[in-house]
């Protein structure tokens, strides 16, 4: 049963560790003295550990797919897919392909529609984020991108849980 001191230290932990993913999103596009794989390698083990964390997988090999949703996860934020889309950066393509990097959680009980709304609403805020900024001539625009970016990675993750038979 979770209690209402559970629910408020989640919720705690939860934009904690949101700000902590967008830090580190945002260190792997600085550059010096930062490289991209503090963002590539270190947000997806940060959001998967949380989810576990939050709620344990109750077959054994669940345990077992964090280590391709990491992975997956980490491969998809290498990329911008501007070699797919005439070298133009779509964060749009980015962050639904985040998002779909959850997928091998399905064999530990999260429902597909789940990591799949997921996907979707990365895809679209990441792509929006992009847009607005872009639009409007936001400045520093590149922090605002990539530190919202990284903050919605983890921040979504609890939806996985939703509904979910982890």
């Amino acid at each position: 049963m979770v209690t209402k001191n559970k629910l408020k230290a989640i919720s705690i932990l939860t934009w904690i560790l949101s700000v902590l993913s967008a830090l580190l999103y945002r260190a792997g596009g600085w550059g010096k003295p930062f490289k991209s794989w503090n963002r590539d390698w270190l947000v997806p083990p940060l959001a998967y550990g949380f989810l576990f964390f939050i709620h344990q997988p109750n077959v054994w090999y669940g345990w077992l797919m964090l280590i391709p949703a990491i992975l997956l996860t980490g491969a998809a934020l290498t990329t911008y897919w501007d070699k797919l889309f005439n070298d133009v950066d779509n964060f749009y393509m980015h962050g639904f392909m985040v998002g779909l990097g959850a997928f091998p959680f399905f064999w530990a009980g999260v429902h597909w529609y789940m990591i799949l709304i997921r996907a979707i609403i990365l895809g679209a805020s990441m792509g929006l984020i992009n847009w607005v900024v872009n639009k409007y001539h936001i400045k520093f625009s590149d922090w605002i991108e990539e530190l919202s970016r990284g903050f919605l990675i983890l921040i979504t993750v609890k939806m996985l849980w939703w509904f979910t038979t982890l």
